[in-house]
């Protein structure tokens, strides 16, 4: 029998208002609901149809949020699925009178090299029920006449070189939001910025935060940036460094 996703996840779920401990409590339920069901793991590793929103936008939105707004009730987190807007989710202050809203842009420390990569070998775990993370990968054919990956050994890779291209994906990322790009036109000091990244496994956040911070001020805070601030968050959770961008500039002219 085809596997329906809306039987998993309803994309209207998606977009419904949370308090930042309704989001994130919904959002781990969802994920032990999704490894409980084996002719989902396709869908979820692969993050196919709604699967790809929940992954990449409201799952770093449920960790942002409990970072910055941890128990507090008179927040809401709304995510947006519409990507003709200019905002992937919305946080209402209800704390002030009018309340406050913040719109919030999410972006993935992935380039388009690094992101078919990680698509490949989310691929190879689907077909063979394991993968090695650091293994050398190569692939020929194509998505629809089929991709024959082939991934070696997992190599020891110095701890150096997995900052340095893991700090060159997030500027890369926040490039792609600067003024250089239409992409900045649409924002303004009622935008914030989250760059999210995976720090799984090998990121020590006692020692490569501070690296972290000193690699933004030299190489990204100097951006022209159109954000209230801007956001660095790790996948695991453990990873948040705030950033404020003083100097929003007016595109209106």
């Amino acid at each position: 029998m085809t596997f329906n996703p809306s039987s998993l996840l309803d994309p209207q779920e998606l977009t419904t208002p949370r308090t930042p401990t309704q989001l994130a409590q919904w959002v781990e339920e969802k994920c032990r609901l999704f490894a409980s069901h084996e002719e989902a793991k396709e869908w979820v590793l692969l993050h196919k149809g709604p699967f790809k929103k929940f992954y990449e936008e409201v799952y770093p939105l449920s960790l942002f949020a409990i970072h910055l707004f941890e128990g507090r009730s008179d927040i809401q987190c709304l995510p947006n699925l519409d990507d003709r807007d200019d905002f992937d989710a919305v946080i209402i202050d209800y704390s002030t009178s009018p309340p406050s809203e913040l719109k919030v842009e999410i972006t993935l420390a992935l380039d388009e090299k690094e992101g078919y990569n990680q698509h490949l070998r989310m691929k190879y775990f689907v077909q063979h029920g394991h993968v090695n993370v650091w293994g050398t990968l190569s692939a020929s054919g194509t998505e629809k006449r089929g991709h024959q990956i082939d991934i070696k050994e997992n190599e020891a890779i110095p701890r150096t070189d997995l900052v340095s291209k893991t700090f060159s994906l997030i500027l890369s990322a926040v490039e792609g939001k600067c003024i250089r790009t239409n992409e900045a036109q649409k924002y303004g000091k009622g935008h914030i910025l989250i760059v999210v990244f995976e720090d799984n496994q090998w990121f020590e956040p006692d020692q490569d935060i501070p690296a972290l911070k000193t690699f933004m001020k030299q190489h990204v805070l100097t951006l022209p940036l159109n954000f209230a601030d801007l956001y660095v968050l790790g996948l695991s959770g453990k990873t948040f460094v705030r950033f404020r961008l003083t100097k929003i500039q007016n595109f209106t002219t």
